[in-house]
């Protein structure tokens, strides 16, 4: 998992951060401070601590505990967290990849599966909200009959377009579960200093939020692991981006 954690930046902690909480949450703040100063070894102990957080909300505290007992790694592995997640969020989790391209897959086909589920009005809406021509996207619309898939949706309106569609999506699903308030703080700081998480994401992500499908979230903690992995999906897709 330190691999998926070691090139985000102090911003992508500080949101990561917030969401996960917790009582060592001042000593990851302070290390993600440290991390914006240029701190390489803070970088690498606030990877640890963060990947141990993450496994232990994935785990369950009991499950966790009685591992831990047995002498066993308590917490369980990403990938077992992502296919729970997947469940959560009823999207099939792609098979015989990595776990950063499981990340970005569940991202990118929960987004597309979301839109699909919108009416057509609010697709509609959130394509020419994403600069796309009123005739343009009714045409897709009406020839697309409900298929939504990346590649097609790439093929139709370009990269730029189609990451923004998805950056909309997630970010909208991400304020619905933490709340809009802490959304609404959280995305502004990430935005002022990530320009990349700006460009191209429709204004209307969080008026339409309140449309997505209502998500069953049993528990505390995958009120944490869904968010934090949804947006770890997207900073594997502006990693595949920018590289």
């Amino acid at each position: 998992m330190r691999d998926i954690l070691h090139p985000l930046n102090a911003a992508d902690y500080h949101f990561i951060v917030s969401i996960i909480k917790g009582p060592r949450q001042r000593t990851m703040e302070s290390l993600v401070d440290s991390v914006g100063a240029g701190d390489e070894d803070a970088r690498e102990e606030l990877c640890v601590i963060l990947e141990h957080e993450i496994r232990y909300l994935g785990s369950g505290d009991i499950p966790y505990q009685a591992r831990k007992l047995l002498g066993m790694v308590p917490g369980v592995p990403l990938r077992v967290i992502i296919r729970d997640t997947g469940k959560v969020l009823k999207v099939p989790v792609r098979r015989l990849t990595t776990d950063r391209e499981l990340l970005l897959g569940l991202a990118e086909d929960y987004a597309t599966a979301e839109f699909a589920r919108l009416d057509p009005a609010e697709q509609q809406s959130m394509l020419e909200n994403l600069g796309i021509d009123r005739q343009r996207a009714a045409a897709f619309l009406k020839q697309g009959a409900g298929v939504f898939a990346v590649p097609v949706m790439i093929e139709a309106f370009g990269l730029i377009v189609v990451q923004g569609l998805i950056k909309t999506v997630i970010f909208g699903i991400i304020a619905k579960v933490i709340g809009q308030q802490l959304a609404s703080r959280l995305l502004a700081f990430l935005f002022s200093r990530v320009p990349w998480w700006a460009g191209w994401i429709s204004p209307m992500a969080w008026a339409l939020s309140a449309g997505w499908t209502a998500i069953s979230l049993q528990g505390p903690a995958r009120r944490k692991t869904v968010p934090v992995l949804l947006y770890l999906g997207l900073c594997a897709m502006r990693e595949n981006e920018t590289a």
